[in-house]
């Protein structure tokens, strides 16, 4: 049996409450502004309430698979190196995964963008979260938002710009009509943000082990600071490029335009419309009860509307009406002749109606 220990100790006695709600702060906001920028740039297109909360409540399932089958295949590796790409990988999977369990078929899921806004989010709340367990696992006030911080514009960024490539190239997977095209884009949604981020993993490692003079500024310069905001400027440059390719991209699938040549197998709105991808989300989607009434509902009121349906609730409303005027024929049990000629001609005209309608469904 695996022994998970996530190192994380919210409520440790040395920290007293507006030390840890500092740290708390420190670790969190962050990804909070984050996720606002992130459904603020998808608001003419607003994704359910449910999506967007299943994936910001992700973070717990992912971070503990994370942690657990980190440390599960930890001694089957001695070399450091492959490991951090393994780990990697692992921990970009466990953020695919819930994206295919939660989001993957739900009708929602209907345009190219949607992939990196989903996957942005799933990638920010597997970073919070994360933000706030290594803050916490150190032993002083200082020490958590030192490392808070540095993980703010280090770590938290690497984890978004790294669902944003899944995303993408999920996405490309989703609406592509190709079906080797579909599968060598959802390889591509694992390897890419796993390379990048191993080789992240990577840099950092060979900067904290520098011999560095602290109290020399030049030095801290040089050796640290710049290498730094190289490496994260060279994330951002691949962030922008996926994000404009993914906007233009999307643009062209919703004005059903023509793709360029390289891109040619994605399908357009009206396609994918049409698609039995489509049909798959919305059948998938119907299965709960709540949702089958609602439509079967709507399906009510439209047929409800038709000309066939006004015509039916016409003889109904007749029959009803000679019926009455029946029982209403003085004291007598005898009905005109002509009424009821006219009742079993109705009678007829009705189940014709409702054999066709039969048929029809």
């Amino acid at each position: 049996m695996v022994h998970i220990n996530l190192s994380f100790d919210l409520f440790n006695n040395y920290y007293y409450f507006y030390e840890r709600l500092l740290v708390l702060l420190f670790s969190l906001v962050p990804s909070i502004l984050l996720v606002i920028f992130v459904l603020y740039t998808d608001r003419k297109s607003k994704e359910p309430t449910k999506n967007i909360v299943i994936c910001l409540l992700s973070g717990t399932l992912t971070v503990a698979l994370a942690s657990y089958l980190e440390q599960l295949v930890m001694p089957y590796f001695s070399s450091n190196v492959v490991l951090t790409y393994v780990w990697a990988m692992i921990e970009e999977i466990c953020k695919l995964s819930v994206f295919f369990l939660f989001i993957f078929d739900n009708k929602h899921y209907d345009d190219i963008y949607d992939g990196i806004v989903y996957m942005a989010l799933i990638a920010l709340s597997f970073a919070g979260l994360e933000n706030i367990m290594y803050a916490f696992s150190e032993s002083t006030v200082s020490n958590g938002i030192s490392l808070a911080l540095m993980r703010d514009f280090t770590t938290i960024p690497l984890h978004v710009i790294c669902g944003i490539v899944i995303g993408y190239f999920a996405s490309l997977g989703n609406f592509s009509k190709d079906t080797n095209k579909k599968y060598i884009n959802f390889t591509l949604a694992v390897l890419i943000p796993s390379i990048i981020h191993g080789t992240f993993n990577l840099l950092m490692t060979i900067l904290g082990n520098i011999s560095v003079d602290y109290s020399n500024a030049i030095v801290i310069l040089f050796t640290q600071a710049i290498p730094l905001i190289l490496i994260m400027i060279a994330l951002f440059i691949i962030a922008i490029y996926i994000t404009k390719q993914s906007v233009d991209l999307n643009n062209i699938y919703i004005s059903n335009g023509k793709y360029d040549d390289k891109h040619d197998y994605l399908m357009n709105h009206d396609e994918y419309m049409n698609s039995d991808e489509k049909r798959r989300r919305i059948k998938m989607y119907n299965k709960t009860s709540r949702n089958k009434i609602d439509e079967d509902n709507k399906e009510f009121e439209d047929t409800e509307n038709s000309e066939e349906a006004k015509e039916l609730t016409g003889f109904i409303n007749y029959l009803n009406k000679n019926d009455y005027n029946n029982r209403n024929i003085n004291d007598s049990d005898v009905k005109d002749d002509s009424i009821e000629d006219e009742n079993k001609e109705i009678k007829s005209k009705l189940d014709e109606l409702f054999e066709e309608d039969f048929s029809k469904k």
